[in-house]
């Protein structure tokens, strides 16, 4: 049997694209994969980091505490809503950590009634990213999360601090 001389090239031709097809696919699920495995990696580590924060609010003794507590916590929202605004990181990673965003808001709320000096309005400026995103996904303040004791007698705290 004798192979015409004109059907090598296409021959081989349709071998290296078969070849060049199939590592295109596999170097594609390889890429999906760790995409994967790296998303789930950060989902995990934000979402550690931010419980480490809940826990730390039964040490938290004196006003400085709850301040530190307070900037700590809006600062790690901050740049998780950054990540996601700017699409550095998947949405549903941002999405699946909503309720740490609502807790922010009560942070806020604590800071505008023990601070005072309308600090909405600075908290706007310190954390932008964090109320873009509450607005951009409509995040509100939910009534059953709870600050710590010691934030809610900040007042009491204070007066003692003083004396």
């Amino acid at each position: 049997m004798e192979i015409d001389i004109a059907l090598i090239p296409i021959i081989i031709s349709s071998i290296t694209a078969s070849i060049f097809a199939i590592t295109l696919i596999i170097t594609w699920r390889n890429i999906k994969e760790n995409s994967r495995a790296t998303h789930v990696q950060l989902l995990r580590g934000f979402h550690e980091d931010l419980t480490s924060r809940l826990n730390k609010n039964s040490v938290l003794k004196t006003t400085e505490d709850c301040m530190r507590y307070a900037n700590d916590y809006l600062n790690t929202i901050d740049e998780i809503a950054h990540l996601d605004i700017n699409g550095k990181i998947p949405h549903f990673i941002a999405n699946y950590l909503k309720r740490f965003f609502a807790y922010g808001l009560r942070i806020i709320d604590w800071y505008n009634e023990m601070i005072g000096e309308d600090f909405r309005e600075i908290a706007k400026h310190n954390w932008p990213n964090y109320f873009v995103y509450c607005t951009k996904y409509n995040i509100m303040s939910n009534p059953d999360d709870k600050l710590p004791k010691i934030m809610l007698d900040y007042n009491r705290l204070r007066e003692q601090e003083s004396r």
